[in-house]
């Protein structure tokens, strides 16, 4: 007798935003990449593989949209400095650029994606420091884990109107796109703001059909540059200048107003906020609750690893609930609206929500599971006055996720992960830490 489905989950809680969280125990079943279906009781069918998923909660994969996986290396490195300190601190280096190669930054990104992967994500945006060409795809690909690679538009820097030439723009994003990567463009920062070339790199965006990604109004110093060069703020300037539009993705995204937030809401851009690197790095308080009344799809993520030293989902939509509280008032944001932001909305910011972000049939099976029976996760109500929601946003962290499934391949069982040698990885990056460690004591530097 034939296998009707490749894997069938059963047993688990089943939460996603499909049906705004209520959680049931049900079964999930995948064929080949895709749930074939979600429902509340076991069917009669059979299955290659059986995952009993009693005392776990089952859920989307989560989306990281904004990671630097090239700084991964660093970690700690960027602990109690703003970011305009680190700017000063390691520019003569290049951030550390003198000292590793592209080996060195190829591992470093495996390592983040491992980690995302072992705490639950698998969608990642990669906000890339430095092209590594094919590799960049390979880096992301031997892994398993979906995502995105944000390349910058500038080869140099330094050079901000040398801009990529159109032919190496056309093969990195058909590359992405034959491994199942969305291709991105990395705009410039604010102070490099003009309106010619942003306009340039709005053209080619179009011309590929790519989106863009940049780091917008994070802080007063880059929010005090484009004030006193243009008499205006970021969103208004895009706005006048013609480039303000539905394939833009604002990173961070602290400093705006209200009135912005409505230019923003009108012409379709996506937020994607950093809570905990925000905090870390004492980049301020974004507008979040702004940006979700005015309709503006917001996702989450992590930044990298110098600012904000963990890969942990989990930990931003705790955070991100708890900043708001204090800062704006309870019930300011939900345990919904920050799941919203870790899956279906996160996925929204990429265009993906018809594929990724809710658990429902013919979507990617990207599934992940999380043990429930520990003592913090303890215990688990259903009915009127279900906890299952709150204790994933509350209590869970990425260390909770046991099993990982991406277009229905099982690239974390039991905890371990299945597709590279994360040993090997972790060997590699540390041997470069420590090389990296020693060159900066050279130079003398001190926090």
């Amino acid at each position: 007798m034939p296998y009707e489905l490749d894997v069938e989950i059963f047993g688990g809680l089943i939460l996603s935003p499909h049906n705004r969280y209520r959680p049931f125990i049900g079964s999930v079943g995948i064929s080949g990449e895709n749930i074939k279906y979600v429902c509340e009781s076991r069917r009669d069918v059979s299955a290659k593989t059986q995952v009993d998923a009693s005392g776990k909660i089952v859920m989307p994969g989560l989306i990281n949209g904004h990671c630097h996986g090239d700084m991964t290396l660093a970690r700690g490195l960027g602990d109690d400095l703003t970011l305009g300190e680190q700017n000063k601190a390691f520019e003569g280096n290049g951030w550390f650029y003198r000292y590793i190669t592209d080996e060195d930054r190829y591992f470093s990104r495996q390592l983040a994606y491992c980690e995302a992967l072992r705490f639950g994500t698998t969608f990642i945006l990669e906000n890339m420091y430095w092209g590594l060409g094919q590799d960049s795809v390979k880096a992301m690909a031997q892994t398993g884990i979906k995502g995105g690679l944000a390349q910058d538009i500038r080869p140099d820097f330094a050079k901000p109107d040398n801009l990529m030439h159109e032919r190496t723009l056309r093969d990195f994003a058909e590359d992405c796109r034959s491994h199942g990567i969305v291709p991105i463009i990395g705009s410039v920062s604010e102070e490099d703001f003009e309106p010619e070339r942003l306009q340039r790199i709005s053209s080619l965006a179009s011309s590929f059909g790519l989106m863009q990604t940049f780091h917008m109004s994070e802080t007063q110093w880059r929010q005090a540059i484009v004030l006193e060069k243009y008499q205006g703020t970021s969103a208004t300037l895009l706005k006048k200048w013609g480039v303000l539009s539905d394939n833009m993705i604002c990173s961070h995204a602290v400093y705006v107003s209200e009135d912005e937030i409505k230019l923003m809401a009108d012409a379709g851009v996506k937020v994607v906020n950093t809570p905990l690197c925000e905090m870390k790095i004492a980049d301020g308080i974004a507008p979040i609750p702004g940006y979700l009344r005015a309709g503006v799809s917001v996702g989450l993520g992590t930044d990298g690893a110098m600012w904000n030293n963990s890969n942990d989902i989990f930990r931003e939509m705790k955070g991100m609930v708890l900043l708001h509280t204090i800062n704006s008032g309870i019930r300011t944001l939900s345990a919904h609206d920050v799941l919203d932001m870790a899956t279906i909305k996160g996925a929204a910011v990429f265009g993906q929500e018809g594929r990724v972000g809710s658990l429902e049939p013919g979507k990617s099976a990207d599934i992940i599971l999380i043990d429930a029976t520990g003592p913090h996760m303890t215990p688990l109500r259903l009915g009127r006055y279900e906890n299952v929601a709150s204790s994933v946003v509350f209590n869970a962290t990425g260390a909770d996720v046991t099993d990982v499934f991406v277009n229905g391949r099982h690239v974390v069982s039991g905890g371990e992960l299945k597709t590279v040698d994360f040993a090997a990885i972790a060997s590699r990056v540390t041997q470069t830490s420590e090389r990296l460690a020693s060159k900066l004591c050279e130079e003398g530097w001190e926090r």
